[in-house]
């Protein structure tokens, strides 16, 4: 529950600089001028990329939450030695889970237990386009 209102909350926060986004693009529309028109066109840039990320961390956020909540753990994975665990998690996935999500999932769970978390978005975004085929 904590988790879904941090969502919510960072949601929100995300809601308010989009609308100031577009209330400082609208002042600047206001005040005309090739200047004013280019820095407009130039916010409202920044509010479309802001919107998209958000989406698309947001789509992220509830594909990985359906995986975790869909996942469970080998009898073979090792909780007390990340190391351990990482390497019979790559190894899962080198001996035939390439299409499987579970074996992409629980390499992004061993990699985020090694402190790596540019390798678990990338095993988890695998671990998703897996479960989608």
């Amino acid at each position: 529950m904590r988790e879904k209102l941090m969502v919510a909350g960072l949601l929100l926060a995300t809601a308010a600089y989009a609308w100031g986004l577009g209330w400082i693009a609208w002042g600047f529309v206001r005040a005309g001028g090739g200047l004013g028109y280019g820095l407009a066109i130039g916010i409202v840039v920044l509010l479309v990329l802001t919107v998209w990320v958000t989406w698309r961390e947001m789509l992220f956020g509830m594909a990985a939450g359906d995986l975790s909540a869909r996942y469970e753990p080998p009898a073979d994975a090792e909780a007390e030695d990340p190391r351990a665990e990482f390497e019979a998690a790559r190894t899962a996935v080198q001996d035939g889970g390439e299409g499987e999500w579970s074996a992409w999932f629980r390499l992004a769970l061993a990699y985020d237990a090694l402190r790596d978390r540019k390798g678990a978005r990338m095993a988890t975004r695998r671990a998703i386009e897996a479960a989608r085929r």
